[in-house]
């Protein structure tokens, strides 16, 4: 594909020469057009970003009006599900505690149940139409969790329907994570229940179902110290951890995390000074996820704090059925900027490079440059693009904008007349 006359793009060079920390302006690598992108319909790789590319035999897309961004990439979602938990939205605007639903049957364990009941064609459907929203949002790769289920067979069953849709030229690419540990059965026992999770390692790591593991270590839910024990096990198998860390209490989770080398530690609205600290000289990844904090009417995570302490900073949207129900970033984009108060440059920064980052992607997505994935979003630039593109991104972030096209693997999203975003 030769995307052609593109107004301008936002390469995000300078974010991989900076490695994604302290995002400045500059970084964002904004080049005024006319611009052209040439995409290797092969490996779906980017191949040139110059002026004038001939177009030989390739397929043409005018690009004249528009203005490219790196693909999104959404790295933390729970978006295989059963059933639905609206009413637990009410019960907590009411004055129910997460922990307290959680206690009295419902948060996970509603949806654990639900799910078992779920066939799997209608999970697999379901979790089509998701991606398919998402994708349109613009987020060009997304993590899938599973972790609705009270077995490792369970488990299995929600990591191959997850497979079974990687690849499809209509979604997005999928980065599957067996979250092993995340709301402990009623009447079984913490330690052997990890056993068993541990036990399905091997498999997972054969049919290459996952690429990382989770847990959720949390008073009422799992101890930090099954949570490590799982990540060591699964790193001997190859799987590197990711960790719900740090949301409700400071169980020292970040900071345990990080020190034993995990790709992303994600929620952190009670971080401590010392995994702050680490986090400056560290290569994992801090995940925030403010949509989580709106619906549920937690604190907001201190993202200015990890941001000027160096730490390198993503953004996702949680997107699961009992605490964040939207799937959309822009919602995450425009959370970021008000409550989180991020600048323009770094929430780009957190959903591209960063966010790729912290799925296990940066040498291979989240930037503009030859080599690198052909995922690209494109949005109308309006008649007010100055030098620097600024704030072109800013209306984009603003106005929670919907790309006009998006490109994935090189190829241009078909429109449907069926979806709505």
């Amino acid at each position: 594909m030769l995307i052609q006359n593109l107004a301008g793009l936002f390469d995000g060079s300078g974010f991989v020469r900076k490695q994604g920390r302290r995002p400045t302006p500059e970084d964002c690598g904004f080049r005024p057009g006319p611009l052209d992108v040439l995409i290797d319909p092969a490996s779906g790789r980017i191949q040139r970003v110059e002026r004038q590319i001939p177009p030989g035999s390739c397929f043409c897309l005018n690009g004249e009006g528009l203005v490219a961004l790196p693909g999104f990439i959404d790295p933390h979602t729970h978006a295989i599900f059963g059933g639905q938990r609206f009413e637990e939205y009410f019960l907590r605007w009411a004055g129910r505690s997460y922990v307290e639903i959680a206690a009295a049957g419902g948060g996970i364990h509603s949806t654990v149940r639900a799910t078992r009941d779920t066939s799997d064609p209608s999970l697999r459907q379901g979790l089509r139409a998701r991606l398919r929203r998402m994708l349109r949002c613009g987020a060009t790769v997304v993590e899938v969790k599973s972790g609705y289920a009270d077995s490792a067979e369970g488990e299995l069953r929600l990591l191959r329907i997850i497979q079974s849709l990687s690849g499809d030229p209509h979604l997005p690419e999928i980065c599957p994570t067996f979250l092993a540990l995340h709301a402990l059965p009623q009447g079984r026992d913490e330690s052997g229940f990890v056993d068993e999770m541990i036990a399905a390692l091997p498999q997972i790591a054969a049919a290459k179902l996952a690429k990382h593991v989770d847990a959720f270590p949390e008073k009422g839910f799992f101890t930090l110290e099954s949570a490590l024990r799982l990540a060591r096990s699964a790193a001997g198998f190859g799987l590197a951890a990711k960790i719900h860390a740090d949301e409700l209490t400071d169980l020292g989770t970040s900071a345990a995390f990080i020190r034993a080398g995990a790709r992303s530690i994600d929620h952190l609205q009670c971080i401590s000074d010392e995994a702050v600290a680490l986090l400056a000289d560290s290569s994992t990844v801090a995940t925030l996820l403010p949509a989580t904090s709106f619906f549920v009417g937690l604190p907001y995570a201190n993202a200015r704090r990890l941001l000027d302490a160096g730490a390198r900073v993503a953004l996702a949207t949680d997107f699961n059925p009992g605490t964040a129900p939207a799937s959309d970033l822009q919602l995450t984009h425009l959370l970021a900027v008000s409550q989180l108060k991020m600048t323009a440059p770094e929430v780009l920064c957190a959903t591209t490079l960063n966010a790729a980052a912290a799925v296990g992607l940066e040498a291979t997505h989240g930037a503009i440059l030859p080599g690198r994935a052909g995922n690209l979003l494109l949005y109308r630039a309006g008649p007010d693009v100055d030098q620097t593109g600024i704030r072109l991104l800013q209306a984009i972030l603003l106005e929670r904008a919907v790309p006009e096209r998006v490109i994935v693997r090189g190829g241009e999203l078909p429109p449907t007349r069926d979806e709505q975003v």
